[in-house]
């Protein structure tokens, strides 16, 4: 891919590729070794490890944000270097390099999902309440030695009588399937179709035909929007907001800006900010 000496960056076991918080603007294709992706919070233990033919890095560097973690060599690695700069041309010049980045974003995202649904599963199973003993158990006790029947019986109080309270009825609980909106401080609402799954972000355009799910012209006075802003996506009860293609006002999820290309969770009472529109994601 590249004949240049300086493209290609060697490191031994234990190096730092970069750390956590870092700027970045370099992506990493790994031709051998191993790298460990690893969080602050998260102690030793790697969230990711990639090997030959993986890349790492990619977010950063199309979003511009600082790394959010840290990559350690765990085996001696030889790694491509590819600038944000030249990253554009690369993808030009290498089609099936595009295509292939997409498809392994693709698995990751995949992985993601599943790890975020089983994580989901254990904390819903481990918040089930455990039965209780029986109110009766004192009752059914054997007598203590020496002791009849009967005094075991006296010793026993007599059942006060009580009123039987009807059950409490449980919090409502937002149903995320359907009910959705997009509320906007002025008071406009735009409601999510339950019947859809993807949503589009933007403001109309007739002459190539786009027409948005999600029209915020009204409130967009500025034309901060793009065409093709956004797209809220629904996957069972989980909504994620992507950004298909950069835009210049960009997109915000509680005043944090999100990777183009990058779907990430939302849930009701959370902030998005498409261009200069901001608006809270309830569920009604």
């Amino acid at each position: 891919m590249s004949q240049a000496a300086d493209a290609y960056l060697e490191l031994p076991a234990g190096q730092a590729v970069y750390a956590e918080g870092d700027s970045g603007s370099t992506m990493y294709i790994i031709e051998a070794g191993t790298v460990d992706l690893l969080l602050a919070a998260r102690g030793a233990e790697p969230i990711a490890s990639y090997g030959p033919g993986d890349f790492f890095g990619e977010a950063s560097m199309l979003a511009e944000q600082p790394r959010f973690s840290s990559a350690i060599v765990r085996k001696p690695v030889r790694l491509l270097k590819i600038e944000r700069a030249g990253f554009a041309d690369l993808l030009a010049r290498h089609v099936e390099i595009g295509i292939a980045i997409m498809r392994k974003l693709a698995q990751r995202h995949q992985q993601c999902e599943l790890r975020l649904a089983s994580a989901l599963l254990e904390a819903a199973q481990k918040r089930k309440p455990t039965s209780a003993p029986p109110r009766d158990a004192a009752r059914a006790a054997p007598a203590a030695p020496g002791e009849t029947l009967q005094q075991s019986a006296r010793l026993e109080p007599p059942p006060s009588r009580t009123t039987i309270e009807p059950p409490r009825a449980s919090p409502p609980v937002a149903k995320l399937r359907g009910g959705c909106a997009l509320k906007h401080a002025k008071g406009s609402v735009f409601a999510l179709d339950p019947a859809l799954n993807e949503f589009l972000v933007g403001r109309p355009d007739p002459r190539a035909g786009i027409n948005p799910e999600i029209d915020l012209s009204e409130v967009d006075p500025t034309r901060s929007l793009s065409r093709r802003h956004a797209r809220l996506v629904r996957q069972g009860q989980l909504f994620f907001v992507r950004e298909d293609a950069r835009t210049v006002n960009g997109t915000f999820v509680n005043n944090v800006r999100i990777g183009t290309g990058v779907d990430v969770p939302v849930k009701p009472g959370d902030t998005l900010r498409f261009g200069a529109v901001e608006v809270e994601f309830s569920a009604a």
